[in-house]
C-alpha cells in the first residue's frame, strides 16, 4: 500500500504494513494486511465518537453504523489503496466471480462505514442467528478493537436441518452449517475476503452479556466493492 507522509489523517497509512493472500482452511482466499492504519487507537476513538444509528437496509445488522467524513484526504486516500490492491492483487489471483452473467475483472468504487455490535444474545433476531452472505461479492473489514472481541467465521451449507431453533449469536457449527475457518480479529487487520460464502462475526465472550457491549463495544471498519 502507498503511504503518503503529506496524509496524515485518522486513516493515515502504516509505512510498513504489506499485503499478504492466504487461503483460510487451505482454498478460501483472504487478503491480510496487518497494522494497516498508523494510528489505530486515535481513530477508534474518533469512530466511537460518530454519530451511530440503526442500519437502514432489510437485513438488520445486530447494532448500529456511521459513516465516516467523506472529505477527509486521508479516508479517500486509504480507499484508493485498497481498491487498487483488490483489483490488481486480489481479483487476479482468486477464481473467476461471475455476477449476472458476467465475469468482474475490476471494482469501480468502495464505500465504507463503522460499525458496532451491541444487541444482547436474547434479543438477536432470527435471521441474525445463522450464518449470512453479503449482498457484494468481495468484503472487506478493519478490527478495531484492542480488546478481544473475536473475528470472523466462515460456514458451508450441509443440506441438513439443524434439528432445533437456534439461540443467540452463530458461533458453532451445527447439522445445517459446518465450520470451515476464521479470520482472528487481530486489532488493525484488514481482511477482504468473498463476501458469497456463509459467514457470521465471532460474537461471543462476557462482554456482548454485559454493559461492556456499549463501554468497550466491538468496532469494525466495513469495506463494500462495487463493480
Amino acid at each position: 500500500m502507498t503511504a503518503d507522509p503529506s496524509a496524515d489523517g485518522l486513516f493515515q497509512l502504516n509505512p510498513n504494513a504489506r499485503a499478504v493472500l492466504r487461503p483460510v482452511a487451505g482454498w478460501l482466499p483472504i487478503l491480510f494486511i496487518d497494522d494497516v492504519f498508523a494510528n489505530p487507537a486515535r481513530l477508534r476513538e474518533s469512530a466511537l465518537g460518530l454519530p451511530f444509528h440503526e442500519p437502514p437496509y432489510p437485513f438488520h445488522y445486530p447494532g448500529k453504523i456511521a459513516e465516516p467524513d467523506s472529505a477527509d484526504p486521508s479516508l479517500n486516500l486509504f480507499l484508493g489503496n485498497v481498491l487498487n490492491l483488490v483489483n490488481h492483487e486480489y481479483l487476479p489471483r482468486i477464481p473467476v466471480i461471475v455476477e449476472r452473467g458476467r465475469p468482474i475483472t475490476a471494482f469501480s468504487r468502495v464505500e465504507t462505514d463503522f460499525a458496532i455490535v451491541d444487541v444482547h444474545p436474547n434479543d438477536v433476531e432470527p435471521g441474525q442467528r445463522v450464518p449470512h452472505v453479503d449482498p457484494v461479492p468481495i468484503f472487506g473489514l478493519v478490527y478495531l478493537n484492542p480488546t478481544e472481541r473475536g473475528g470472523t467465521l466462515f460456514f458451508s451449507a450441509t443440506g441438513r436441518s439443524a434439528g432445533k431453533e437456534r439461540a443467540g449469536y452463530f458461533v458453532e457449527a451445527d447439522p445445517e452449517y459446518a465450520f470451515i475457518g476464521k479470520i482472528e480479529g487481530r486489532f488493525n487487520r484488514l481482511a477482504v475476503y468473498p463476501g458469497f460464502v456463509p459467514h457470521s462475526g465471532e460474537i461471543a465472550g462476557d462482554w456482548i452479556t454485559t454493559d461492556e457491549r456499549f463501554s468497550e463495544p466491538r468496532l469494525t471498519q466495513r469495506l463494500t466493492f462495487f463493480p
